[in-house]
């Protein structure tokens, strides 16, 4: 049944109507992959098989929240967009309905990243989300059923808490204002001077223009449609009904995701969540979780080694519940993509080994393959992991072993050289000490012998000069000499002067 395109769109429509006692969420049968067979194979399709290229339809989900009675279960219907392919297509099909535009929805999904984001800048966000290599999982709700709720709120006065809100509700007033004055204040440059400017040099060429160019410049004719279409919707009453016209991509939006695949210098592949939000009106009724499923799942975003999030200080409680590791030892391995964002921590998901290849169920009909994408029952791929992870520590153990016993011969050889050169400074040590006694018994002796000298030379001198003392003493001239002299010039003085003056004498020649 899954082979005709009609078949396909009647099944996964019946499918939706079966929704009224789903408890949680609910996964359809997907319709991806038999339609992209189908357009693949048939040459009137060929168009539309290039817009599979860049745009994907995922599983229907339908969503109940965690608190019973704060809001009703809602529907939303993924889709993978790669918009940098999306926008180069002219005539390509509107995503939901043509009342919205595609690049409405991509208006929105900026809108929506930069009231959660409001650090990084819209034109980062658009970078980010018409990137070549980047894709775009957002949710979208069904045109029909934001319309019969509008509908339905407008005539049978339920209050707005009762009820989740397709677009900005009566009770989200204060996130609705925050929201549209964070967007028009980021997008200030349009309603400025510039923009009459640019609307006045509309004639250059388009492709002088940058894109984001292009982009700013839609941004007002964009915001100008929100305001109209809020606008009919207050102004709607009993006698006269919200015209579909009335509900816009930012009323259909749920929540978006953009994340990329890339390979790193090390070789690995891995896949890294650039953004993820939800709007605050869907929140806590699981649609984050279901995002991070989906990005984990190869069946949907390819195959990959690692899953990659840098996740803010309030988001990594809700990464760590999805799976995510902060393990800054494994995440380390990582730390080429580390400092791409500030302020974040780099969270990692490793891949099972059931989702390397595709399984192929033999019961027919079986629902193993859109429960469990790229489920595999063989331990093919274990057993090899194993067995290499074996060799590896193995070698690992050897070249630990090699290290740790040269290791220890390098030490044992340097403590032996530091025994040798402890003896060899003990002996120094001894050598030294006793060169030093014997300068000093040196020393004593050389004073000695000239302590010895300096007697006999003083003894020679005090007899010299007695001898000279008495024949002065005979000549008359001395006594009126010494009556002359003063100070120590007196003969009786003699022999003490010249013996001191002989010591300095002995001194100095011993210097």
């Amino acid at each position: 049944m899954f082979w005709r395109c009609g078949e396909v769109y009647t099944t996964s429509y019946r499918m939706v109507a079966d929704l009224s006692i789903w408890p949680t969420r609910k996964i359809l049968p997907s319709t991806t992959h038999c339609t992209h067979l189908l357009t693949a194979t048939c040459p009137p399709y060929f168009r539309q098989c290039v817009v599979m290229e860049c745009v994907t339809n995922l599983n229907t989900v339908a969503f109940k929240p965690r608190k019973a009675g704060s809001k009703s279960d809602f529907i939303a219907q993924p889709f993978k967009i790669n918009f940098h392919k999306l926008l180069q297509l002219s005539d390509s099909p509107a995503l939901v309905t043509p009342q919205v535009e595609n690049r409405d929805v991509l208006s929105a999904v900026v809108a929506l990243f930069d009231v959660s984001f409001s650090e990084v800048g819209p034109d980062e966000i658009y970078d980010i989300v018409t990137s070549p290599d980047s894709q775009t999982i957002i949710l979208l709700r069904s045109h029909t059923d934001v319309l019969e709720e509008y509908r339905g709120r407008e005539h049978t006065g339920v209050r707005p808490g009762t009820t989740p809100p397709p677009a900005e509700s009566r009770d989200t007033d204060r996130d609705r204002e925050s929201e549209r004055g964070r967007f028009c204040e980021v997008f200030s440059d349009s309603d400025s001077d510039d923009s009459s400017d640019e609307a006045g040099n509309s004639a250059e060429p388009t492709q002088n223009r940058s894109e984001w160019e292009m982009f700013s410049s839609g941004v007002n004719e964009f915001l100008l449609n929100v305001r109209e279409r809020r606008a009919k919707r207050n102004s709607s009453n009993w006698q006269k009904e919200i015209p579909p016209s009335a509900v816009g991509a930012e009323s259909l939006i749920v929540a978006a995701a953009a994340y990329k695949l890339r390979r790193l210098e090390m070789g690995e592949k891995v896949l890294e969540l650039s953004l993820l939000t939800t709007r605050r009106c869907y929140r806590k009724c699981r649609v984050g979780s279901y995002i991070v499923e989906l990005l984990k799942s190869p069946a949907v975003c390819g195959t990959y080694d690692v899953f990659l999030a840098h996740a803010e200080s309030n988001a990594v409680n809700f990464f760590t519940k999805c799976g995510l590791s902060d393990d800054a030892l494994l995440n380390d391995k990582f730390k080429e993509v580390r400092d791409e964002w500030t302020n974040t921590t780099l969270m990692s998901y490793l891949a099972p080994f059931s989702i390397g290849n595709q399984y192929q169920s033999p019961v027919p009909h079986a629902d193993l393959d859109s429960s469990t994408p790229g489920l595999s029952l063989n331990l093919w791929e274990v057993e090899l992991e194993v067995d290499l992870m074996r060799k590896k520590a193995l070698f690992a153990y050897q070249q630990q072993a090699v290290c740790v016993t040269r290791l220890v011969q390098e030490v044992s050889t340097l403590r032996e050289q530091l025994s040798l050169q402890m003896r060899e400074i003990k002996s120094l040590k001894i050598e030294l000490e006793l060169e030093r006694k014997r300068h000093r018994r040196t020393e004593q002796q050389f004073l000695e012998c000239k302590l010895m000298m300096t007697q006999q030379l003083v003894e020679k001198l005090s007899s010299g000069t007695d001898k000279q003392d008495y024949r002065v003493a005979d000549d008359p001239r001395a006594e009126s000499v010494d009556a002359t002299e003063e100070g120590p010039c007196r003969t009786e003085e003699w022999p003490e002067i010249r013996q001191v003056q002989l010591l300095s004498v002995l001194e100095e020649k011993s210097n």
